[in-house]
């Protein structure tokens, strides 16, 4: 059973993949979840925020709680 994502909700996710488009990848109760404009690293935990929810799969954007993060050349940002 697919359970439903609401828009503007915050979730935990863990990043599974990339796709071609450099969006971060995993899945929230079912829902496959595409991390837009993410410096997302493979097999981390991220805290997201859902901005657009359809039934089967969402997209999301990361939520900035930490000062610290790695960009895409896995240098770290400490702000």
């Amino acid at each position: 059973m697919v359970g439903e994502l609401q828009a503007g909700e915050l979730y935990s996710l863990d990043i599974k993949g990339k796709n071609p488009r450099g969006e971060g990848i995993g899945s929230v109760n079912g829902v496959v979840v595409f991390v837009k404009n993410s410096k997302t690293r493979i097999g981390k935990a991220y805290r997201i925020k859902v901005i657009d929810a359809h039934r089967t799969f969402a997209y999301a954007e990361v939520v900035d709680e930490d000062s610290k993060y790695f960009i895409g050349n896995g240098s770290l940002i400490i702000r």
